[in-house]
C-alpha cells in the first residue's frame, strides 16, 4: 500500500486477514514477516480512522 494510493476500508480488512493468513502459515521468511507486520500496522491504522470518522459523523 503506497501513500497516494486509495484504499477503501474493506479492501483494508481483506488485506489484514491476508496478512494474517500468510503470516500464521509460517512458511516465510523472518524479513517478510517484519514486512507484512510494516503493512498491518498501516492497515489497522486506516481502518481505526475510517471507523473514527464514521462515528464522528454519526454523533
Amino acid at each position: 500500500m503506497s501513500a497516494n494510493q486509495e484504499i477503501t476500508f474493506d479492501e483494508a480488512m481483506n488485506r489484514l486477514h491476508e496478512i494474517a493468513h500468510l503470516v500464521e502459515s509460517k512458511d516465510i521468511s523472518l524479513e517478510a514477516s517484519l514486512d507484512f507486520l510494516e503493512e498491518g500496522i498501516k492497515l489497522a491504522n486506516f481502518c481505526t480512522e475510517s471507523i473514527d470518522k464514521t462515528s464522528w459523523k454519526e454523533s
